[in-house]
């Protein structure tokens, strides 16, 4: 008799989780595939579209051929990764690119004068100088005026350190 109420119990103990579990468990892992299908979906709706259109225009392009919005970014100069920092940005061999490497690791050994306008100066250049205007006068509002991406992130990133490194140094 005890056995038949203990194994009752946990059959009802494990109808009760699975009961609940069942419709978290369903939109967190189930939720993604249909989605997935709802795009694919759409992807062939697209594809159908522009071969209609194209077999109008009797153009030979292939829709492989066009790259992803999403991988394009046309305000970074180049991919700089943590190890490119760890390294002293050794492996660029452009001036411009390690330059460039420099700047956003923070490892920069000539930084721009702080005298010259940075409106003046054109593309890097200015990004550059925006920058390091930023670092030397702890001020934000100098890292919002940069157009690169990765130098926007690398500046705040560097100055949100200072400033926190400043703020742990004890008083004197």
């Amino acid at each position: 008799m005890k056995t038949k109420i203990l194994i009752l119990i946990y059959t009802i103990i494990i109808g009760t989780v699975v009961y609940s579990a069942y419709p978290v468990i369903k939109n967190r892992y189930f939720q993604a595939s249909e989605d997935a299908a709802t795009q694919e979906k759409s992807n062939e709706n697209k594809k159908s579209f522009f071969n209609n259109d194209s077999s109008d225009s009797n153009s030979t392009n292939d829709l492989d051929d066009i790259p992803d919005e999403s991988t394009l970014d046309e305000d970074v100069f180049i991919e700089v990764d943590t190890e490119d920092c760890e390294d002293g940005c050794e492996q660029f061999e452009d001036a411009d690119d390690k330059k460039y490497c420099q700047q956003y690791c923070g490892l920069s050994t000539n930084p721009a004068t702080l005298n010259d306008d940075c409106e003046k100066l054109a593309d890097l250049e200015k990004d550059y100088c925006w920058k390091n205007k930023a670092l030397t006068k702890k001020d934000f509002s100098f890292c919002k005026k940069i157009i690169d991406k990765k130098l926007l992130e690398s500046c705040k990133n560097q100055l949100t350190e200072e400033v926190l490194n400043s703020s742990n140094s004890p008083i004197e």
